[in-house]
């Protein structure tokens, strides 16, 4: 078995590494887990920069709406909550034409 080791250093991620590896520098990780067991289980690793952790969630997404559809289903609910949340946010900060 090996473990992986994700090196923090001032809340950001620094780098991580599996047992016997080298290190690898990341700007962005993401681990999902879901065991309850009965079977059913999933654990998700990914690491590297924002828009590969991005990429990510949207294809877990996009796999889900087929697969596991009460997952694809709190996925939406959240990414319908950034944005609610980003749109009131945005008006404190841009002031591109138009926005302020």
């Amino acid at each position: 078995m090996k473990e992986a080791t994700i090196h923090i250093n001032g809340g950001h991620p620094v780098d991580f590494h599996f047992t016997g590896e080298p290190d690898r520098p990341i700007s962005a990780f993401l681990l999902l887990a879901h065991v309850p067991a009965d079977p059913p289980g999933a654990i998700l690793l990914t690491h590297g920069n924002s828009n590969l952790v991005g990429n990510l969630l949207m294809t877990l997404y996009q796999r889900s709406v087929h697969e596991f559809p009460e997952m694809a289903w709190t996925l939406e609910q959240v990414a319908r909550d950034i944005v609610k949340f980003c749109d009131a946010e945005r008006g404190r900060w841009d002031k591109t034409p138009g926005n302020a």
